[in-house]
């Protein structure tokens, strides 16, 4: 799974319309693909015509939680499209610093949320609000790529230096590389300022810049109006092209060794973790694996146990502190653990075992 945060502090570059247009794209190609607004504007739902509740629906909800909670992005996504979800954001999200102040590991919260779920998603897309606080740290130290759209103005390169500082600091601090790309926004190459501006940006990124370049359009504008993505409102528009050749070079990229998974990137503020080995005696059975609320209850061949010879399966887990519910799924067939005498009753009217970690 890759974990790419779109990025420029200076408003109106296109970030939101890029975030919005780029996974429409991408779920097109058959990716699937969630897109996550850490932008308290909330500007990714009014775009895509989302009735939201700031209180109960929104990134918000996730991020303020201990990294332990059983509410996960999923539980909060909104399904625009075929292979196309979305986890929008509301104005709370600017008070999430204060909420979280003096909080340990209060920068990787989005980073825990993203790991729960990234065997649901190929691709997951960050909008980043137009600032370098706290939420757009959660979003690059979740991330191992970065888009920067850049708009053809005067002013268009002041600030970039300023977040590519802050890349470069997270990179010697906690050793988590982010591979960052840009590209032109707002192109309108019959005018001379457009021109000179891009052949600038070409200038200063060279072979860090995408060939694709986002056109001046106007029904761009008239998509988001009509809480639409660009692919469904007018397939034959400009804009749809130019995000559908995007699309197609972010997918180039994943053949450069940047789409690192997220379980992968575990560079900077680690937290104690405990090896616990789960037991089920089944001799009969052909297949077992583990789901609980530490995989989001998906039990992907990760946690497949393996047999041994008197019929008993194993599996070992390393987890956080913390208190977590589990069954066996045993030939297709969920089954509490007998042997561990905890449990809760689950809303299926059968027991999830219960385990205490640290």
């Amino acid at each position: 799974m890759r974990t790419i945060s779109i990025a420029n502090q200076k408003g109106g570059c296109g970030k939101t319309t890029t975030a919005i247009n780029l996974s429409a794209c991408l779920a097109d190609r058959g990716k699937r693909v969630l897109l996550i607004d850490m932008d308290p504007q909330g500007h990714v739902a009014l775009g895509l015509n989302i009735n939201t509740n700031d209180n109960e629906n929104t990134v918000f909800s996730i991020l303020k939680l201990s990294n332990g909670s059983q509410l996960s992005l999923v539980d909060i996504s909104e399904n625009v499209s075929e292979n196309f979800d979305v986890v929008p954001a509301g104005i709370s999200l600017s008070a999430l610093d204060q909420y979280l102040s003096m909080v340990e590991g209060r920068e990787t919260r989005l980073k825990h949320a993203i790991r729960r779920i990234y065997s649901l998603y190929d691709i997951i897309i960050i909008d980043c609000p137009p600032s370098l606080g706290l939420l757009t740290f959660n979003a690059l130290i979740a991330s191992s790529e970065v888009l920067v759209p850049i708009e053809m103005s005067l002013f268009s390169l002041h600030g970039i230096s300023k977040l590519m500082e802050i890349i470069e600091s997270i990179k010697k601090k906690t050793g988590h590389e982010i591979h960052v790309k840009v590209f032109g926004t707002i192109v309108d190459k019959r005018t001379r300022i457009s021109r000179e501006v891009l052949e600038n940006i070409r200038d200063h990124f060279s072979d860090t810049m995408f060939e694709t370049v986002i056109r001046s359009n106007v029904t761009l504008k008239e998509a988001a109006g009509h809480g639409k993505s660009i692919l469904d409102y007018s397939k034959k528009a400009s804009g749809s092209k130019d995000y559908m050749m995007l699309a197609e070079e972010v997918l180039i990229e994943k053949g450069t060794g940047h789409n690192l998974a997220v379980e992968d990137n575990e560079p900077m503020f680690l937290e104690s973790k405990f090896e616990k080995r789960f037991t089920y005696y089944g001799p009969e059975a052909t297949s077992v694996k583990i789901g609980g609320n530490f995989n989001n209850w998906n039990p992907t061949d990760d946690f497949l146990m393996e047999r041994d010879e008197d019929g008993t399966w194993a599996k070992n887990i390393f987890l956080k502190p913390g208190t977590y519910q589990y069954r066996f799924i045993v030939d297709d067939e969920w089954i509490e653990d007998h042997t561990n005498s905890n449990y809760i009753n689950n809303a299926y009217g059968g027991n999830n075992s219960v385990l205490e970690i640290g």
